[in-house]
């Protein structure tokens, strides 16, 4: 004796026999298993797939959901799939394991697929889900690039960052093209471009990372913006890039991949906006370091890092062990070295070293000035400081253009002068958009739109451990907080997204995230409904998570660089 029979629930009980004929894009109907159910918080509404429709549905597809009464369609996207049973029969009871396997087949459950609204589709705009779809409305695939645009509230034009997608493979419609994904860009039509919100591109070594961000800062060369704090006046955004691979100089030419590209699909990249190719405007800036070589680019300018930057940063020589009372120790030192008319590493080392006549008045402390001084003279500050190249801070002019794309490659340094190098051209960067620099170098990156790339950030913008950790983290959370109003955007690259100081993150609105574990996600601020899935993304297959771009949703990038990789 049964219980009930579910289907005759779901009013579905004479489509066995009947089966009526669903249209090529139409799924199933919408039906009631427990309830049909939408509020303010969350919404319970279950679509019957029949037989002929099991094998066409997944997790993560997009369907749309007639409303007629209330004038529009509900967007909507498969959340969950289930087999439920079609009577009483247990699966668990004696009767059922006395039935052999073979004579129990699917067509003895039936399938439900639980339905995420994500907008309401009205007159060609996406509004909030106010309305309950009606018991078996039929319900379809996304029929239009339209539909897809406005359900899930796309930008129409921007920085191209690849195709919507699910399960792996782009969205292609009637028109058989894919639809293309855009960051707003456009301050005349969206307030401020959402590259000077920040953006983070995280996933685990091998899936992709570099790909992704040279597609997309290929997208950023020759923007324009308003430069709200000069008069209004509109410049061309200036790319700084650190490198830590001696990878982003390729930016400068063709991928010869392009060649083999049908000249259609190339002519479809330019119909959707798409910028491939080398860049005319890219320079190679390599610092000098004593007893090593820069080999990469065919073409570069050779740097130093004058010791003169020390008086704007006098963490710079603090090192990673420096305590909070030995950096308070180490200002005084460097204030009292340039006021007597220092200026080279060289000269600041015979200062240090006659330090202790000089302060045993006990302005600072006998050890303090003992455990400077095995920091601050170490011998890796001499390999990097003063070099005899072209000082860092006179070639402001190079550095920072309209237009221009500075790459800092730092493979060929060691860790510790890498680190020198880099923190000083973070610094000026973030000081010369947060405060008003003197230095004429300060004055020139003042003027521009700068996006600042940082590869391998977790290295630079980590969880605050030492005070040099803590001074970095401060200086570019104000940085990022003023990034809107100063033209500052700064693009975090990062295998280890859980490394990367929480402040700083906490600023990042825009996060790109490819193949990851579980706790990475997490960590990255992947939505949950990615989390779990992100570890099996391969190469080249993403989330963005925008908020004030869209709903978060997956993206699969271009096969191919757009310029040389």
């Amino acid at each position: 004796m049964s219980e009930f029979d579910l289907e005759r629930e779901l009013g579905l009980e004479f489509t066995r026999p009947a089966k009526p004929e669903l249209g090529e894009e139409e799924l199933g109907r919408i039906a009631i298993s427990s309830e049909l159910s939408l509020s303010l918080t969350e919404a319970k509404i279950e679509m019957y797939v029949p037989e002929s429709r099991r094998d066409r549905v997944a997790v993560g597809e997009y369907v749309v959901i007639p409303c007629d009464y209330a004038g529009g369609k509900i967007f909507a996207r498969i959340k969950k799939l289930s087999y439920r049973k079609r009577d009483a029969l247990d699966d668990m009871s004696e009767v059922h394991l006395l039935v052999g396997a073979e004579r129990v087949g699917e067509e003895e459950y039936i399938e439900l697929a639980e339905l995420e609204p994500l907008s309401m589709i009205v007159q060609g705009k996406a509004l909030e889900v106010r309305h309950i779809p009606k018991p078996n409305t039929i319900v379809r695939r996304v029929a239009s690039e339209d539909e897809v645009k406005v359900g899930l509230d796309l930008p129409e034009d921007g920085l191209f960052l690849g195709y919507v997608a699910v399960n792996g493979e782009p969205i292609r419609l009637s028109s058989g093209l894919p639809i293309p994904y855009y960051l707003r860009n456009d301050p005349e039509r969206t307030g401020d471009p959402l590259i000077f919100t920040h953006t983070l591109i995280a996933g685990m070594s091998g899936r992709g990372k570099t790909h992704v961000a040279k597609n997309f800062l290929r997208q950023l060369v020759g923007s324009r913006y308003r430069m709200e704090r000069r008069g209004g006046e509109e410049r061309e955004v200036n790319l700084i890039i650190l490198d830590p691979h001696n990878e982003y100089w390729q930016m400068m030419e063709d991928n010869p991949v392009l060649e083999t590209i049908p000249a259609k699909e190339l002519d479809i990249l330019r119909g959707q906006g798409v910028k491939f190719g080398g860049v005319k405007g890219v320079r190679v800036f390599a610092a000098k370091e004593e007893g090593r070589r820069y080999q990469g680019a065919p073409k570069y300018l050779e740097f130093t890092v004058p010791f003169a930057l020390v008086r704007q940063f006098p963490y710079l020589i603090a090192g990673g062990e420096v305590n909070e009372e030995q950096f308070g120790a180490l200002v005084l030192l460097v204030r009292d070295f340039f006021a007597s008319g220092g200026e080279r590493y060289q000269e600041f080392k015979e200062f240090v070293e006659g330090a202790e006549e000089r302060y045993k008045a006990g302005l600072i402390h006998s050890e303090t000035l003992k455990a400077l001084k095995r920091r601050v003279l170490r011998p890796y500050f001499e390999r990097i400081f003063d070099q005899g190249a072209n000082p860092l801070d006179q070639l402001y002019e190079e550095i920072f253009a309209e237009g221009a794309v500075s790459v800092f490659p730092t493979e060929h340094l060691s860790p510790e002068a890498e680190r020198v190098v880099v923190l000083a051209i973070m610094s000026m960067v973030a000081d010369a958009k947060t405060e008003a620099v003197e230095a004429e170098w300060g004055k020139r990156i003042a003027r521009f739109p700068v996006v600042l790339v940082v590869d391998e950030a977790h290295n630079y913008l980590t969880n605050a451990t030492t005070q040099q950790d803590r001074i970095i983290v401060e200086k570019f959370v104000a940085a990022a907080k003023q990034g809107r109003k100063n033209r500052l955007g700064l693009v975090l690259i990062t295998q280890n997204p859980q490394d990367v100081n929480e402040a700083v993150l906490s600023q990042v609105s825009t996060r790109l995230l490819l193949g990851m574990e579980e706790g990475q996600a997490e960590r990255a601020g992947a939505p949950k409904e990615y989390q779990k899935a992100l570890p099996y993304f391969e190469r080249g297959r993403m989330v963005v998570h925008s908020p004030e771009n869209s709903h978060p949703l997956e993206l699969r990038g271009l096969e191919f660089c757009l310029v040389r990789h």
